[in-house]
């Protein structure tokens, strides 16, 4: 049932992420009169920022039993010093990354495996890119490339930074313990 119940949470997640990027698209490139491959590198670099956000919130929400991958970053700093993060460092596929306990298993595959991952997508951006190369917009590759890698991991961590801030702000930690 536990299965089920993922899959199902998978499923709808995707289902919600994949719409969302077409309404965005549909936004950036149709409303907004954005190219397409800005369009598509503003909403991968937004998923991004919210796999940041979403990924902080259900860790330090649900990862209790087994140490945090966060715990070696030094945005983890403030919350170590407070004893608050385990040290061991599980390595585990995203999904059951979480596996100690089912919600956290839900909401890591409803948020950043379905929503989240049917928003972004890599295969669009590589298609892109490729479409890019052929037309001969070299300039443009290089700004789609190094801009979705590089900004999406600057969003990525910027997510994580801003929900450090908000859960230490809200008292969140005193509050877990």
């Amino acid at each position: 049932m536990r299965g089920v119940l993922l899959i199902l949470a998978v499923g709808s997640g995707g289902a919600i992420g994949a719409v969302l990027r077409h309404l965005l698209g549909l936004l950036l490139h149709g409303v907004m009169g954005m190219s397409e491959y800005v369009g598509v590198m503003i909403i991968n670099i937004l998923g991004c920022f919210l796999i940041g956000v979403a990924f902080f919130f259900i860790e330090a929400r649900y990862n209790r039993d087994v140490g945090s991958r966060l715990a070696a970053l030094p945005l983890a700093a403030p919350l170590r010093r407070r004893g608050w993060w385990p040290e061991e460092d599980p390595t585990m596929p995203l999904v059951r990354e979480f596996k100690s306990d089912l919600f956290a298993q839900f909401w890591s595959g409803f948020l950043i495996t379905g929503i989240l991952g049917g928003m972004t997508t890599f295969s669009l951006f590589s298609l892109m890119s490729l479409r890019l190369l052929e037309s001969g917009a070299h300039l443009g590759l290089v700004v789609n490339m190094a801009g979705t890698i590089v900004l999406g991991c600057l969003a990525t961590w910027l997510g994580l930074v801003l929900a450090r801030r908000i859960f230490l702000l809200s008292g969140g930690a005193s509050r877990a313990d």
